[in-house]
């Protein structure tokens, strides 16, 4: 991936070696990632000023799920960037739908599948993609 297409990418992971190889193989493709293991994190990093163009988040996290990250006000001052919801739960369709999130992937996956959603989501979209509105889930 060119250094033009590089994500600023909030990974908000409470599993430490999974966030740690998750973060390591983005940045060997030149995304820049800031990792926060919960939800409390994420929105302190927001309220700062941290603006990502991507947002890799779990569900099933330590304090406030990661649902709740999507409804705050930090998101949305942050522009609500598109969000990969990465977990071991399943999610319905519905919840995605919901929350308007760009990508699901079920854990485990394969890291090239991760690189693959991220590109696909940070891509601009073709005219008839916008006409088509889908979600992109894996």
């Amino acid at each position: 991936m060119a250094d033009r297409d590089a994500a600023r990418i909030l990974l908000v992971e409470d599993d430490q070696p999974f966030a740690l190889a998750i973060a390591h193989y983005l940045r060997a493709h030149g995304h820049e990632v800031r990792l926060e293991p919960s939800v409390e994190d994420a929105r302190a990093a927001l309220d700062h000023g941290f603006r990502p163009s991507l947002v890799i988040l779990d569900i099933n996290l330590p304090g406030d799920s990661g649902w709740s990250l999507l409804r705050g006000p930090e998101y949305a001052a942050a522009g609500r960037p598109p969000v990969v919801v990465v977990t071991a739960t399943h999610v319905h369709g519905s919840w995605l739908r919901e929350f308007e999130v760009a990508g699901y992937l079920p854990k485990p996956f394969a890291m090239e599948t991760l690189l693959a959603t991220i590109e696909r989501t940070m891509r601009p979209a073709s005219a008839d993609e916008a006409a088509e509105g889908g979600l992109d889930a894996v």
